[in-house]
């Protein structure tokens, strides 16, 4: 089986390609060439904290004392209250991959999204943040597994990294520009690779990874100073690794990432094209493929289905009008 780090390499490979310009029309089959043969490994135990309710104290704590110093309509940020100490945010960052909601979502990701979004952490510790949920052992773990616990430390992950994205490009641009690298290629790469398609999960909550790629992926196409060859390469990834996916997308995921492809495709003529070259690609999929006969191939078939549809169901000015008259000549295709 393939490891992760020939994984690496070959995405990297193609990312450098896509720069210079050797590489578009087949870029999404290299990428589900490197990717297809993947199967799921037998599921082995997950690691996980084990410490929420400290975290949540802490939580808490840091709360209470923005409330007690704020005064009437000041924003937080202009509060005379020190960052969060280091030791309590690793605490906190860790809760991201606890099952339970009350500490992972309801509890690490809304205190971290306050914090983030109030200026509350100093540009050291975003940076820290960024650089331990793109590692390799938080983003990508147990990703080549059958659906397990790990899901939502992987896509929790890539929902903080895309509120740090934002706050780099709107707000405080803290990564350099061999981080910002960094993080392209460790989210391109999850993107194409992640499985596990659940949304809401039991008594967990949302795990809901394919509407946090989506994020991720549309803060990347925002950057502003960001070449469009590698806004392309993250675009192609995303679109691969939904190309892919044998597990179905029904709590609005695709809505997501429909949305992400079509503001791309608005934004200049390359993405346009090459979201349209996609669509063609499903399509000749059904014609070269062997017709479905497992329920992965007929998740992956209908999921696709949705894509079409859900560009249909769009405002009509929001859709390009070559994707618009593709998507409308061939939905019968796909139904």
């Amino acid at each position: 089986m393939i490891t992760l780090a020939e994984l690496q390499t070959q995405f990297k490979t193609l990312r450098q390609k896509t720069r210079d310009g050797e590489i578009f029309q087949s870029l999404g089959e290299a990428m589900a060439e490197n990717i297809r043969g993947l199967s799921p490994q037998p599921v082995t135990d997950v690691s996980l904290p084990t410490d929420g309710e400290l975290a949540l104290t802490r939580m808490q704590a840091y709360s209470q004392l923005l409330e007690t110093k704020a005064q009437d309509g000041e924003h937080a940020a202009a509060l005379d209250v020190e960052p969060i100490a280091d030791d309590t945010l690793a605490l906190v960052v860790a809760q991201l991959a606890n099952p339970l909601p009350k500490y992972r979502d309801t509890g690490a990701f809304f205190f971290l999204s306050d914090i983030i979004q109030n200026q509350l952490m100093t540009e050291a510790q975003m940076r820290w943040v960024m650089s331990y949920l793109t590692t390799d052992e938080q983003l990508f773990d147990h990703i080549f597994e059958g659906n397990n616990a790990a899901i939502y430390r992987r896509s929790f992950s890539v929902l903080v990294i895309s509120l740090l994205l934002f706050t780099h490009r709107t707000k405080t641009p803290f990564l350099s520009e061999a981080q910002l690298d960094h993080v392209i290629d460790q989210v391109a790469l999850y993107a194409a690779l992640e499985r596990d398609a659940r949304g809401f999960i039991g008594t967990n909550g949302w795990a809901h990874t394919f509407t946090h790629i989506g994020n991720a992926v549309n803060e990347i196409l925002l950057m502003p100073n960001l070449m469009r060859a590698d806004k392309l390469f993250v675009l192609a990834s995303m679109l691969s690794g939904y190309r892919e996916l044998q597990q179905p997308l029904v709590m609005g995921e695709t809505n997501r990432i429909v949305a992400v492809a079509l503001q791309s495709a608005k934004t200049h003529e390359v993405y346009q094209d090459y979201v349209l070259l996609t669509l063609k690609l499903w399509r000749k999929d059904l014609v070269t493929r062997q017709p479905p006969a497992s329920e992965g191939r007929w998740h992956q078939l209908y999921n696709r289905t949705r894509f079409f549809q859900t560009i249909l169901l769009q405002e009509r000015p929001t859709v390009p009008d070559a994707i618009f008259k593709y998507v409308s000549e061939t939905k019968d295709y796909l139904t």
